[in-house]
């Protein structure tokens, strides 16, 4: 709240118009899911025998959705669970998955280009396909190679609230659902017994083929308790108006991210994720460029929206509702232009974050 307010007042420093339902913010509302983890559990099964998994340690259940009180089924493996019309590539076909739990592993085939692979992995296009197969839960392993924050880092943020908009028209179809989050360097136990390894599955993986799929022999049940809140944030929305009468009634949207994680388990002291880069570098640049525009005296012939979301990190919700709910005619909004973390030359070199993997000059990355 703080900060939305500070950046309302960035916005009317610079001469910038309130745009919002509520002056310059448009309140987001939201159900906010906590897991009760020492009330919860989730263990794999075979022939009658059960063996308790470690939650923060073997796999992680997630709480975007909300996630059914108890759950017993078998589990499928299907590939990378992956359906891509239009490459003719579907992971579930000819799969019995109706009342099962699907694990799959991140990624897809080189034969699908990466843009549509980052597409049909998001969460709301992979769970329209497997709730079509009459799919109840998924297990999801991130392949090592693609993964930005190593697991001993990623865990930490699993007792951290959760959010969903609380608008009903506004939630994710479905209902409940089970989502986990496998830890890759304990995977290769989901693979016993069933032919295959989790390694061999990876290199294959790693070397862009498409991947086998198959029944495994263990069924999965869990036992999942959570605390639930309404919550309610903003967006905050400021209009700079254009100098042309015939355009300054259509809107070139400038946007960034106001949140981060938010505070959790000390590290060093430290409960605090202050989200520096990720994304104050953003919504910086969106206050230094009104405050720019205003001093130039700059005359922009269509008018420009400044937007800074709520909820990007609970999986763009607040860009989500703004969308939806936009607080200027939707048919008036031209572009958008959206500011998220950059990266530093030096941080490219070290981490090795290149898109696509890619290991040339950091100079030379255009994307």
């Amino acid at each position: 709240r703080k900060a939305a307010a500070y950046v309302a007042g960035e916005w009317e420093r610079a001469g910038l118009r309130p745009a919002g339902t509520q002056g310059y913010f448009q309140p987001v509302k939201f159900r906010s899911r906590r897991i009760a983890e020492e009330q919860s559990g989730l263990e794999v099964g075979r022939d009658g025998k059960w063996e308790a998994l470690r939650l923060g340690e073997d796999a992680n259940i997630n709480m975007r959705t909300e996630p059914p009180k108890s759950l017993e089924a078998a589990v499928v493996f299907a590939g990378y669970g992956l359906v891509a019309p239009e490459h003719q590539h579907d992971d579930l076909a000819g799969l019995d998955l109706k009342g099962k739990v699907v694990l799959y592993i991140s990624g897809g085939p080189s034969s699908v280009p990466g843009d549509v692979r980052a597409h049909y992995q998001s969460a709301r296009e992979r769970w329209k396909a497997l709730e079509k197969a009459g799919v109840v839960g998924a297990l999801q392993i991130d392949n090592p190679k693609g993964r930005d924050i190593p697991w001993e880092r990623s865990t930490l943020a699993r007792l951290q609230p959760a959010m969903s908009l609380a608008e009903a028209g506004m939630r994710d179809n479905g209902g409940p659902r089970l989502s986990v989050t496998v830890n890759p360097a304990h995977a290769e136990r989901w693979f016993a017994g069933s032919g295959h390894t989790f390694r061999e599955l990876l290199e294959t993986a790693n070397a862009g083929k498409a991947l086998p799929r198959f029944a495994l022999p263990w069924r999965v049940r869990t036992r999942v308790r959570f605390e639930a809140a309404e919550v309610e944030c903003r967006n905050v929305v400021g209009i700079r108006e254009g100098s042309d009468p015939k355009l300054k009634n259509e809107y070139v949207v400038l946007s960034a991210h106001l949140d981060h994680v938010g505070v959790g388990k000390p590290i060093g002291g430290d409960t605090f994720y202050n989200g520096a880069m990720d994304n104050a570098a953003g919504i910086s640049s969106l206050i230094e460029l009104a405050a720019r525009l205003k001093e130039s005296g700059a005359k922009l012939r269509r008018s420009v929206l400044f937007v800074a979301l709520t909820g990007e990190e609970k999986g763009l919700q607040g860009s989500r509702y703004f969308a939806a709910q936009p607080t200027v005619p939707a048919g008036s909004l031209v572009a958008n232009l959206n500011l998220d973390m950059f990266l530093r030359e030096k941080h490219i070199r070290q981490e090795g974050n290149y898109p696509d993997g890619n290991t040339g000059n950091p100079k030379n990355i255009s994307r």
